[in-house]
């Protein structure tokens, strides 16, 4: 065994050095670290009674349970966690194998969700499920670029989003709508609030993209994804034409560099078992 393990290794270096292969090369010794079932959560108790009913909500319905599980596929080095807490502010980041993702900012949610039903599939509570999917998928998103040391082109943050919107469009066709809505909504509803104010040099100097850029980023890899499944994007006049024409290649090309650079870090098996099952609730138990 050990003899093919150095056979391995002499053979990845000989064809990662200084080649174009070297990006798609996984080092031997460290694969052999990786394991699955690393992703852990964390129910931070509240420190502000407000945010106890968020609390009480999430644990009752296993939110990080569900997504813990519906990550066990990836293959880390060390476990990432899962965490909702306070923090003083409307927040979400990843930092120290923690991602993490503040009371606040979920509040922030339930006050953006609609009140009432927009459509069949977009319901208020389907709006939540989606706006929230996406959050702990972005921010994962920047733990699986630390943990695998992924290399990547362009702004972090464009590419968090990407992984979130992606891995999404992977789901049943119906779950990715859904969700897809849900991220939608939110994104339309942050267009409009910024471009009721007049911009501000901060804005653009920010290392997220603006409201109006990530929406209109969502809306085209779905479309891309599916232009069937994803027609009124176009229908209903909120993806430009300008835009639209190109959306399958901006999908494709994304959807290369995932299977080059994320999918070798996949456990395959439990990606079937994965995609079996349904995942997050649409239908609301109240």
């Amino acid at each position: 065994m050990k003899a093919i393990s150095l056979l391995t290794a002499v053979m990845c270096s000989a064809l990662c050095v200084d080649t174009a292969l070297s990006a798609y090369c996984v080092d031997p010794e460290f694969d052999a670290k990786l394991k699955t079932n690393q992703v852990r959560y964390l129910y931070a108790e509240p420190t502000n009674p407000a945010h106890r009913p968020i609390y009480d909500r999430l644990k009752e319905l296993r939110v990080l349970e569900r997504l813990s599980e519906f990550l066990a596929p990836l293959r880390l080095p060390r476990p990432l966690t899962l965490t909702v807490q306070g923090c003083g502010r409307v927040n979400s980041y990843y930092w120290d194998d923690k991602v993490i993702v503040c009371y606040e900012y979920l509040d922030y949610l339930l006050k953006s969700a609609p009140a009432e039903a927009k459509s069949d599939e977009l319901t208020r509570h389907n709006a939540l499920v989606g706006m929230t999917v996406d959050v702990f998928l972005h921010e994962t998103g920047h733990g699986v670029f630390d943990l695998l040391q992924i290399p990547f082109l362009g702004r972090e943050e464009d590419v968090a989003d990407q992984f979130s919107t992606y891995i999404q469009l992977q789901l049943a066709k119906e779950d990715a709508r859904r969700l897809i809505l849900g991220v939608a909504f939110l994104g339309l509803l942050q267009t409009k609030q910024e471009l009721a104010n007049a911009a501000h040099e901060g804005e653009f100097a920010d290392v997220h993209g603006t409201p109006a850029q990530r929406y209109f980023n969502v809306l085209c890899m779905a479309y891309g994804s599916d232009p069937k499944l994803f027609a009124d994007a176009i229908t209903s006049g909120h993806l430009p034409q300008s835009r639209a024409k190109n959306c399958s290649y901006e999908y494709r090309r994304f959807a290369l560099g995932f299977q080059e650079l994320i999918k070798p870090y996949l456990d395959q098996t439990l990606v079937e078992q994965v995609k079996a099952k349904n995942w997050f609730r649409f239908d609301d138990p109240h």
